[in-house]
């Protein structure tokens, strides 16, 4: 006797990067992850999954990258920190197991972003930083323009050298896009 089979969709793909893939369900997980840490209304249209789309990417390439260069990730420790200021934020142990509830986010999965933010701004810093240096001359001049009227110096060296900072993440993860193949299933994400 034959029984028929039946088959059921559990997740669509939506990007691939190189060998790996972003799911459907990743793609919404992380736009109300965002949502939940943002403290902003769950969004679902296009430019919200496209941004939600680029960041997993930029993740991805990320990871990978820390992976084949044997960057230091962050211990369970800074994570737990992590999760301690964003339960602090929501009004304590109560406030963040509603807004959980509100966002269907378990904190397991709210610790793995956290756990990927902490991966991403530790990247960033052992990455573009050291190469994000700001002369005297440089803030001297910004101090002397007009948008710095109320700034101080180091004000305008931190806001100088993350703006150095940001470029350099940006052209990193500009080639290293074109380095890998990657395929938008979901024509909707490009």
């Amino acid at each position: 006797m034959v029984l028929p089979l039946s088959a059921a969709i559990v997740d669509r793909l939506a990007v691939t990067v190189g060998q790996q893939t972003i799911t459907q369900l990743q793609l919404d997980e992380e736009i109300r992850v965002t949502a939940l840490l943002n403290r902003r209304p769950v969004a679902r249209d296009v430019e919200t999954r496209r941004a939600a789309a680029d960041r997993l990417v930029g993740q991805l390439l990320i990871r990978r990258e820390m992976e084949q260069s044997r960057y230091p990730l962050p211990d369970q420790q800074d994570v737990d920190l992590y999760l301690e200021q964003i339960r602090a934020q929501n009004g304590g142990e109560a406030g963040l197991a509603k807004a959980l509830v509100a966002y269907n986010v378990t904190e397991s999965t709210l610790r793995q972003h956290l756990e990927v933010q902490l991966v991403t701004l530790r990247f960033i810093e052992y990455r573009f930083r050291p190469d994000a240096t700001v002369s005297d001359e440089e803030i001297e001049a910004a101090y002397k323009g007009e948008a710095a009227k109320n700034a101080t110096r180091e004000s305008i060296r931190t806001t100088l050298t993350e703006a150095r900072t940001d470029a350099a993440l940006n052209a990193w993860l500009a080639e290293s896009r074109r380095q890998v193949n990657i395929v938008y299933l979901d024509k909707t994400l490009q």
